[in-house]
């Protein structure tokens, strides 16, 4: 069954995050939250609090220096600029890989044990990055695994990097939930 799958307008992103915690039981599985493109850590810091299991753990991915490309003609590159400054999160289960994503995660995924749950969440707006991130994973995902999208429904990005990478990788899948339009979306790998 999909949470809000017409892609109502009327819920946010925590809205469905909330729904996808509930429905798929994450608060008492030990989850490992992976954020790629985390800019001042708002939904980073949604997750935290949210989820309280001590043996979780939250790993922000991001540059602190904005996009290494243009996106749009509203965000050129280096827009999300904090000036280096990672958010200000204090919570021990929380850490930062800060860099390209091409330079800092291949590294991570070598030197961390990804077994159990996976919940990832892809906000990097940019289909490069958004790909990049997908094809690495493609080695480690596993049924029950869980993406979230921030920016679905831009075709030429985040939806191209998912569309492209399932079709390559023959990706079994599940849309959990959409909201705002189908700009956020949940999906569970099968």
């Amino acid at each position: 069954m999909t949470l809000a799958a017409n892609g109502t307008t009327e819920h946010n992103r925590q809205w469905l995050h909330d729904a996808v915690i509930g429905k798929e039981d994450l608060e008492t599985t030990p989850i490992t939250y992976l954020e790629f493109g985390v800019y001042k850590g708002a939904s980073l810091a949604w997750w935290l609090k949210r989820i309280a299991n001590p043996n979780s753990r939250f790993v922000g991915f991001d540059t602190f220096t904005g996009l290494p490309e243009a996106w749009r003609a509203t965000e050129p590159a280096g827009h999300f600029d904090t000036g280096g400054i990672l958010p200000n999160i204090t919570d021990s289960r929380c850490s930062f890989e800060v860099g390209v994503f091409q330079d800092t995660f291949p590294r991570f995924i070598d030197t961390n044990d990804l077994s159990g749950k996976l919940v990832v969440h892809l906000d990097a707006d940019l289909f490069t990055s958004t790909l990049f991130v997908l094809t690495t994973l493609a080695r480690i995902l596993k049924a029950g695994d869980i993406l979230f999208f921030d920016e679905f429904s831009c075709p030429l990005d985040e939806y191209r990097a998912f569309d492209g990478f399932v079709r390559s990788y023959r990706v079994n899948y599940e849309v959990l939930g959409a909201v705002q339009g189908y700009t956020r979306v949940g999906i569970k790998i099968l």
